[in-house]
Protein backbone atom coordinates (compact mmCIF):
# COMPACT_ATOMS: atom_id res chain seq x y z
CA UNK A 1 0.00 0.00 0.00
CA UNK A 2 3.02 2.46 0.76
CA UNK A 3 4.47 1.70 -2.62
CA UNK A 4 1.12 2.38 -4.38
CA UNK A 5 1.17 5.76 -2.27
CA UNK A 6 4.68 6.58 -3.36
CA UNK A 7 4.06 6.21 -6.73
CA UNK A 8 0.81 8.10 -6.99
CA UNK A 9 1.36 11.11 -5.30
CA UNK A 10 4.47 12.22 -7.30
CA UNK A 11 2.76 10.90 -10.39
CA UNK A 12 0.43 13.24 -9.39
CA UNK A 13 2.44 15.99 -8.57
CA UNK A 14 4.44 15.96 -11.98
CA UNK A 15 1.17 16.17 -13.85
CA UNK A 16 -0.07 19.07 -11.88
CA UNK A 17 3.36 21.27 -12.10
CA UNK A 18 3.79 20.09 -15.76
CA UNK A 19 0.11 21.60 -16.62
CA UNK A 20 0.98 24.52 -14.88
CA UNK A 21 3.95 25.12 -16.52
CA UNK A 22 2.53 27.16 -19.73
CA UNK A 23 0.47 29.40 -17.18
CA UNK A 24 3.61 30.06 -15.06
CA UNK A 25 5.18 30.90 -18.13
CA UNK A 26 2.55 33.35 -19.55
CA UNK A 27 2.49 35.05 -16.08
CA UNK A 28 6.57 35.50 -16.67
CA UNK A 29 6.01 37.00 -19.86
CA UNK A 30 3.50 39.32 -18.24
CA UNK A 31 5.93 40.18 -15.16
CA UNK A 32 8.67 41.21 -17.23
CA UNK A 33 6.28 42.96 -19.81
CA UNK A 34 7.59 41.24 -22.98
CA UNK A 35 5.99 42.57 -26.49
CA UNK A 36 3.89 39.82 -27.77
CA UNK A 37 3.41 40.03 -31.80
CA UNK A 38 -0.13 40.54 -32.99
CA UNK A 39 -1.50 41.70 -36.07
CA UNK A 40 -2.46 44.76 -37.03
CA UNK A 41 -6.19 43.86 -36.14
CA UNK A 42 -7.46 48.06 -35.43
CA UNK A 43 -5.40 49.64 -38.19
CA UNK A 44 -7.69 51.35 -40.62
CA UNK A 45 -6.07 52.14 -43.96
CA UNK A 46 -7.70 55.86 -45.15
CA UNK A 47 -9.28 55.77 -47.82
CA UNK A 48 -9.35 59.08 -50.55
CA UNK A 49 -12.21 61.68 -50.06
CA UNK A 50 -15.44 60.60 -52.52
CA UNK A 51 -14.97 62.81 -55.99
CA UNK A 52 -18.28 64.42 -57.81
CA UNK A 53 -18.18 63.18 -61.46
CA UNK A 54 -17.27 66.71 -63.92
CA UNK A 55 -20.89 67.01 -65.33
CA UNK A 56 -22.79 66.56 -61.99
CA UNK A 57 -24.16 70.33 -61.85
CA UNK A 58 -25.55 69.80 -65.55
CA UNK A 59 -29.24 67.84 -65.66
CA UNK A 60 -29.84 66.17 -68.97
CA UNK A 61 -32.99 67.76 -70.75
CA UNK A 62 -35.89 65.11 -71.22
CA UNK A 63 -35.35 63.47 -75.02
CA UNK A 64 -31.31 64.85 -75.31
CA UNK A 65 -30.65 61.17 -75.09
CA UNK A 66 -28.91 60.35 -78.28
CA UNK A 67 -30.05 56.91 -79.03
CA UNK A 68 -33.86 57.84 -78.48
CA UNK A 69 -34.46 55.61 -81.03
CA UNK A 70 -32.55 52.80 -80.29
CA UNK A 71 -34.00 52.68 -76.79
CA UNK A 72 -37.63 52.67 -78.28
CA UNK A 73 -35.98 49.38 -80.85
CA UNK A 74 -34.73 47.91 -78.31
CA UNK A 75 -37.93 48.39 -76.26
CA UNK A 76 -40.35 46.84 -78.91
CA UNK A 77 -37.87 43.82 -79.40
CA UNK A 78 -37.95 42.99 -75.60
CA UNK A 79 -42.17 43.41 -76.03
CA UNK A 80 -42.30 41.36 -78.79
CA UNK A 81 -40.20 38.55 -76.82
CA UNK A 82 -42.87 39.10 -74.14
CA UNK A 83 -45.14 39.18 -76.35
CA UNK A 84 -46.51 42.12 -74.90
CA UNK A 85 -48.81 44.47 -76.89
CA UNK A 86 -47.78 47.71 -78.40
CA UNK A 87 -49.73 50.77 -78.08
CA UNK A 88 -50.39 50.61 -81.75
CA UNK A 89 -52.45 47.26 -81.96
CA UNK A 90 -54.82 49.07 -79.66
CA UNK A 91 -58.35 50.05 -81.43
CA UNK A 92 -58.01 52.90 -83.30
CA UNK A 93 -61.55 54.00 -82.54
CA UNK A 94 -60.92 54.75 -78.92
CA UNK A 95 -60.65 58.10 -76.96
CA UNK A 96 -57.20 59.43 -75.35
CA UNK A 97 -59.37 58.50 -72.11
CA UNK A 98 -59.60 55.30 -72.53
CA UNK A 99 -55.85 54.68 -73.53
CA UNK A 100 -54.78 56.37 -70.35
CA UNK A 101 -56.95 53.93 -68.33
CA UNK A 102 -55.85 50.98 -70.63
CA UNK A 103 -52.60 51.96 -70.25
CA UNK A 104 -52.24 52.25 -66.12
CA UNK A 105 -53.98 48.80 -65.85
CA UNK A 106 -51.41 47.11 -68.45
CA UNK A 107 -48.78 48.32 -65.91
Amino acid sequence: MKKIVKVIIPSILIIFLYSCGNSINEAGKVFRNEKIKTTDEFLVKKKDPLNLPPDFREIPKPGSLKNTQSNNEKKNKINKILKIPTEETTSAGSSSVEKSIINKIGK
